[in-house]
């Protein structure tokens, strides 16, 4: 095909115009930052839910605590301001002495850990319980389940007042008596992983 005067373009022009129309050209659906902005974020995702899977949260058997005079409990507690925690029975297993006690103060929220020194050989009914521990009007309210019952030596935030001060005050009380994957806290994931 010659350029003859009346052609408006040239062969060349004509010849690229047709491959280029012949090429297949995939469309361009997402920019470049937002593709790899989706990369990043299916790779953050991908490390949170490693992290998720290998992390493990402590579980915790959780109750209330009160303060009580020692003189009436057997040894090596005798004499002194003891901890009785009422703990969930289910968690009796898992109780060994030695282990922390956690206590946390109503109003402050301070956290305190003392060591576990007796765990009960028996679940305590509250009527039990109440009779056993001679526990004050006020801290008998606090067992109103059957409880595993831990005893540890109390020792006052303050110097300035004496333990005996402090009987019949109630804490939250919590023991650590395991772990768990992170993973098994999501609702529809930690029942698959729990049984």
């Amino acid at each position: 095909m010659k350029d003859t005067p009346n052609a408006i373009f040239r062969v060349a022009a004509l010849r690229h115009y047709r491959q280029a129309r012949e090429q297949a050209v995939l469309p361009r659906f997402v920019a470049p930052r937002v593709f790899l902005f989706l990369w990043i974020l299916l790779g953050l995702l991908l490390l949170s839910g490693l992290a998720a899977w290998f992390v493990q949260v402590p579980v915790y058997a959780s109750g209330q605590a009160v303060v009580l005079d020692g003189s009436d409990l057997a040894e090596p507690l005798t004499g002194e301001a003891v901890i009785v925690a009422f703990l969930p029975p289910e968690d009796f297993p898992r109780l060994r002495t030695g282990q922390p006690l956690l206590l946390r103060e109503g109003r402050t929220g301070e956290r305190v850990s003392r060591p576990i020194l007796v765990v009960e050989p028996r679940i305590y009914s509250p009527g039990a319980a109440q009779r056993h521990f001679a526990l004050p009007a006020g801290a008998a309210q606090t067992v109103s389940q059957p409880a595993a019952v831990v005893l540890a030596r109390f020792e006052p935030a303050s110097p300035a007042l004496p333990a005996a001060a402090y009987v019949g005050s109630t804490y939250r009380a919590d023991v650590p008596v395991g772990s768990r994957r992170l993973l098994s806290l999501l609702p529809v994931v930690g029942p698959l992983l729990d049984k």
